[in-house]
């Protein structure tokens, strides 16, 4: 019993200054959330994808990316990429949007403008394509809006007001446009209307035409926001649409020159020259879908890609 009575207060003693050691709960860096489009305008299907949300608590470099997906894509597809871009500071959205279509469906037909009219009904809603039914509210750049509305009245002290200008249209000086595949191409064509941040192409555009045997004619009209600021990732080989049409692609884009290629980046770990087109060989499930996968090496990329390196 004596040994009992000196051992026990030694147990509490030791438990007592092990529990002092243990911090107090802090708040997540992150937060992740998803979002109904219907819970940003009630006319939205009440069974429609939900759009993924992330937002630092700790870090804000003061810039969106909007992210879109690709062809029959849930939002939280691209998850490891879209938290990635929030650990460094960004607020990020993989957006819902109607993309039961592939744009390379269209490689075939021959109406010359097939690929514009697609990209404009998907992105703007303007009732030009035989292909898809998209109004304007279910455009991606409405969606976008209502969506950036929804959060900046719900998460007040997130500050995803200051991605709007007066409450209404997005300011897309401060939003990166990202994609994969279909997506890709929608970054693209929103960014030569529209002024944007950025744009950033994960194996696409994929807009070309076998039977002009050509990239669609809008990739190579001039676009508003600047070249300079246009990225594209591609796969060598990619089993989707051949890295040869890709390239004609962002060569039409003018992202590379007519005697350029991509650069190759397999290693994925040290300087990048400062050049806007790269490609990998890097093996995977789907080639197409790797330069948004899980490989280790690719983070360090996407921080430059992001412009935060």
């Amino acid at each position: 019993m004596k040994r009992l009575a000196w051992i026990l207060p030694l147990v509490l003693i030791v438990f007592a200054s092990c529990k002092k050691d243990v911090p107090p709960p802090v708040e997540e860096t992150l937060e992740r959330y998803t979002i109904a489009p219907s819970a940003t305008d009630n006319a939205y299907n009440s069974g429609e994808k939900r759009h993924l949300i992330f937002y630092n608590n700790e870090t804000n470099v003061n810039k969106l990316l909007l992210f879109f997906g690709g062809t029959y894509s849930n939002p939280e597809t691209y998850e490891t990429f879209c938290e990635h871009a929030a650990e460094l500071g960004c607020h990020v959205i993989s957006l819902s949007y109607p993309n039961n279509v592939a744009a390379a469906s269209f490689k075939e037909s021959d109406n010359i403008d097939a690929f514009d009219n697609f990209r404009d009904e998907m992105c703007f809603g303007n009732p030009v394509s035989d292909a898809v039914n998209v109004n304007e509210l279910n455009s991606v750049v409405t969606r976008s809006t209502k969506l950036l509305q929804h959060l900046a009245a719900q998460y007040p002290t997130q500050n995803w007001g200051q991605y709007l200008i007066d409450g209404n249209a997005p300011d897309w000086s401060k939003i990166m446009l990202g994609g994969h595949s279909q997506g890709s191409g929608h970054a693209c064509y929103i960014a030569k209307t529209i002024v944007v941040n950025r744009v950033l192409m994960f194996s696409g555009p994929n807009d070309y035409s076998t039977h002009f045997e050509a990239p669609a004619t809008w990739l190579s009209l001039s676009g508003v926001t600047p070249v300079a600021s246009q990225y594209a990732f591609l796969h060598a080989n990619d089993e989707v649409v051949p890295y040869e049409y890709q390239l004609a692609n962002i060569r039409a884009i003018g992202v590379i020159g007519a005697a350029d290629t991509t650069t190759l980046m397999d290693d994925l770990s040290g300087a990048y020259n400062n050049k806007n087109a790269y490609h990998t060989s890097i093996s995977a499930l789907t080639e197409h879908g790797s330069t948004l996968g899980g490989n280790w090496r690719l983070p360090n990329f996407w921080t430059y890609l992001l412009g935060e390196n």
